[in-house]
Order: C-alpha cells, then structure tokens, then sequence
C-alpha cells in the first residue's frame, strides 16, 4: 500500500512526521489529489495524528452570540447580512437575551472563548458595552473573543481594555471581487489588532466548488506569515437568496483535505494552537481539526434570524462531537484539560437554570 502512494507526497508527509510543515509548493502538491484518492486519505490521517500527537488529544470549543444584523454595505456574495440580498429584519439583542446566551455558553466552565460578533460597520461603544457585560457575568477560564469589521488600533486597544484577548479576521477568498471591501484594508485590520496586542484567528474561507488552488494558497499563506494563533477552513454554505448559491458547495469530504493541509502547513508555527473547520462535521475531526463551534443570534450563513434553531450547535451538541471524534479532553480557556466521556457529557445536557 505504502508504495502505490505518490512518492513526493510520501515525502511531504515524512518531512511533517519529523516536525516540519510542507511550504507552498508542497502544500499545492498536495491539494492537487481528488479529495477521494489515496493520497488524500494519507494527508488526512498524517495531519489527525500530529495536531493530535502535539495537543494531547484535545480539543476546545469556541461560542458565538450574534449580536446585530443589519444590512450590510460589505455587500458579501456569499452572506445573508449583504445590503443588497438581505432579507431578515434589522435587529439588535438586548441585554436581558445577551445575559442569558453568557450564562448559557459559560455556565459548566468547558467553553475556551466567546466570540461577540457584531457586524462590518458596528457601534464601538455598543459592542464594548457587550465585552464589558459577558466579563461580569463570567466566572470561568473561557476568553472574550471579537468577531466583527475593519478597525484601527485605537479601537482593538479599548477591546483589550476591555476583556478581548484575541479577533477572527480574515480577508477573503475574492475579497474586493465578490465583496464591496478592500483585501488591503481587511489584512491591514489583522496587523492592527496584533499591534494592539490582541491575538489573530485566521482561516481559509469562504470555499466554493470554483476557487483553484492558486486562490486557496494565497489565502491560507496570509495567517500563515501574519503568525496567527489559530488557523482554520471554513466552506461558503449556499445560502438560500445570495449571489453565490448558484455555485453550490464543496464536499465535506473536500473539507477535510483542505483542513488537513492547513493543519500540516501551520502546526510547526509556534504561535499556532488549534485548526478551525467550519461548519463542525466529522470528517474535519479526523483529518487535523480540533477546534468545535457552536453559535446562537444572527449568522452571516443562516437566513433564520435564530441560528441556535437551524444550522448553530449547541454546547451539548459540541462535547458530542468532540466525544465522538475521539477526542480524550477538552480544554478550558486557560488551557486546563478536562477528560471527556459519555458520563461527562450527559452530566451537562440540562436545561438553562433561570
């Protein structure tokens, strides 16, 4: 079996087991397999068995509160929020619902972030308002996280300030093409929350069936020399009623090898942790991620206002996963590990205590 493999990919993954991360050319090398073939099946499991070999065989789980929606002058082909294809109402969550969704998400003390998620254009002092309330309501490890537009460091410095420790920022695939942002401005923000001193989540996304593999390295090499802390692959969903759902969707077996080569080209960074994929699926989890999601409030990839009653997981639904995958521990926000199995799991599958 081993020989009827393509010998450089054989190499490439030799190279990884010996702790160093393909380059460029090596990782177009070996995205350039059909996400069925034997190659892609040795990427996948090369990939699983280092993150999970330097990680413990762990895995975190990251929430989002979406907290507004308006529509959008980013103007994204492929998100339900863009200003000239949104069709759910204008709406802002109240304190009293966002209270709630904190409690919710950091009640058991196994959630390692939260992102607040706001939209391109957002009010700062409305969203720091937010940060300001989860920290109060917050008793546990899990990290304040921030998920929203273009900014300049004087504003990443006050959600320092306030309780953020890291952003997801991504510029990408076809920005400025299928978006009405500029890439430049949108790499420019990354810069800027690290000279706030915030960490950067990264990620390879939105995929589509038509993107070639030039497009998809060029994307993954900006977190990649930007030094984030988390990488990840998230693919465009078809949104009903956007531009880009008449291109359809990759596989989630196509997923999984981009996930795997994401996580063999960054898991030697030293600033790298986790490797993302989105949305959460099992195939993901076995070919290098260990990062699972689970979201509430509005969603960029949802058309239900109420994400947590359509496409979003919940907490309970995450440590499943997580289990099921074969995970051994959880992490905390502060990196605690937390053994997970089936007792654990449905120990913590209650209702919301009021």
């Amino acid at each position: 079996m081993h020989g009827l493999i393509d010998k450089r990919v054989r190499d490439i993954l030799e190279r990884a087991y010996g702790g160093l991360s393909p380059d460029r050319d090596a990782c177009a090398h070996l995205l350039s397999f059909d996400e069925s073939s034997l190659e892609a099946y040795a990427v996948r499991s090369a990939a699983s068995y280092i993150v999970r070999g330097r990680n413990d065989n762990s895995a975190i789980i990251l929430g989002q509160i979406g907290l507004e929606m308006a529509p959008c002058p980013g103007n994204c082909g492929f998100c339900a929020f863009g200003k000239d294809h949104a069709q759910m109402r204008p709406s802002r969550i109240s304190d009293e619902e966002f209270a709630a969704k904190v409690i919710d998400f950091c009640r058991d003390d196994d959630l390692y972030g939260l992102y607040l998620m706001g939209m391109h254009d957002y009010d700062l002092d409305f969203f720091l308002g937010k940060v300001r309330l989860a920290k109060k309501l917050m008793s546990g490890s899990t990290q304040i996280l921030s998920n929203i537009g273009d900014s300049e460091v004087e504003a990443f410095a006050a959600m320092k300030q306030a309780g953020v420790s890291a952003i997801y920022h991504v510029c990408r695939l076809r920005e400025g093409s299928v978006t009405d942002l500029d890439p430049k401005v949108r790499v420019k923000t990354m810069y800027n929350a690290l000279e706030a001193g915030l960490q950067v989540f990264s990620c390879l996304e939105p995929v589509g069936p038509e993107h070639t593999i030039e497009e998809l390295l060029d994307n993954l090499f900006i977190g990649i020399e930007l030094g984030c802390t988390q990488h990840a692959v998230m693919r465009r969903v078809a949104v009903p009623g956007t531009p880009l759902a008449k291109y359809g969707q990759i596989s989630n077996l196509r997923l999984g090898h981009l996930v795997a080569v994401v996580a063999l080209a960054t898991f030697s960074m030293p600033t790298m942790k986790y490797i993302g994929v989105h949305e959460p699926t099992e195939i993901g989890y076995v070919s290098g991620a260990n990062v699972v999601t689970a979201e509430t409030g509005v969603n960029p990839r949802d058309h239900i206002a109420e994400t947590s009653d359509n496409r979003g997981m919940d907490m309970t639904a995450c440590r499943k996963m997580i289990l099921n995958c074969g995970f051994s521990h959880i992490r905390r926000g502060n990196e605690d590990k937390i053994p997970i199995n089936l007792d654990y799991v449905e120990s913590l599958d209650r209702p919301l205590e009021t």
